[in-house]
């Protein structure tokens, strides 16, 4: 059944599709609307499908129907274990000259950060959100160096730059060397130095 096949499709991209995916995998918009309304498949946000068993996961939502987002900052330390704090709105990054005001009109606290296009992909990676789905997100080294930069503009929570620094010094993983280019990439390269000498 063509339903059938349309449910596997969206189990093999992780639960979460957008409309155009479907779309350009063959399923027409009449049997998307179809297994939605028989309870077969969900729906996160507007043009954005899921598997019956995926929870409503924000995280997951907004990065599938705009595809320029990247969670980044608060979010992106959270969804890395960085930050105990679940957000109270989310912190995408877009490129510079992206601004779909539906995204704003449909999640009213989110924050969005601008970045020019040569370091909006810079430390992308793919995480698995707490509802289990994958979506995009800033490595630990980009969101580190992104979380230096808004203190030195006086705009971070220190207790959230306590703990995320602190806890990415206590990392296995971490890469200063990684961490030193980012920072440089992003333009606190001297307030890293600070950092640096505090903590080693």
């Amino acid at each position: 059944m063509k339903t059938d096949r349309l449910v596997k499709y969206i189990d093999r991209l992780g639960g979460v599709a957008a409309a155009a995916q479907l779309s350009e995998a063959g399923f027409t918009p009449g049997l998307v609307e179809h297994a939605y309304k028989r309870g077969v498949i969900d729906k996160l946000t507007r043009g954005v499908y899921c598997s019956a068993n995926v929870f409503d996961d924000e995280f997951t939502a907004v990065c599938a129907r705009w595809k320029k987002c990247i969670l980044s900052h608060g979010s992106a330390l959270y969804l890395l274990g960085l930050s105990d704090r679940a957000p109270f709105s989310l912190d995408v990054t877009v490129p510079h000259g992206y601004n779909p005001k539906s995204l704003k009109d449909e999640n009213p606290g989110i924050r969005i950060h601008h970045v020019s296009p040569k370091l909006h992909g810079l430390g992308l990676i793919e995480v698995k959100t707490p509802m289990g789905n994958r979506t995009r997100c800033y490595d630990a080294e980009r969101s580190i160096a992104d979380l230096i930069k808004e203190r030195s503009k006086g705009e971070a929570d220190a207790q959230l730059v306590r703990d995320a620094i602190g806890g990415y010094f206590k990392m296995e993983k971490r890469d200063l060397a990684r961490l030193s280019k980012m920072c440089e990439a992003v333009g606190v390269r001297n307030e890293l130095q600070t950092y640096l000498e505090v903590l080693t």
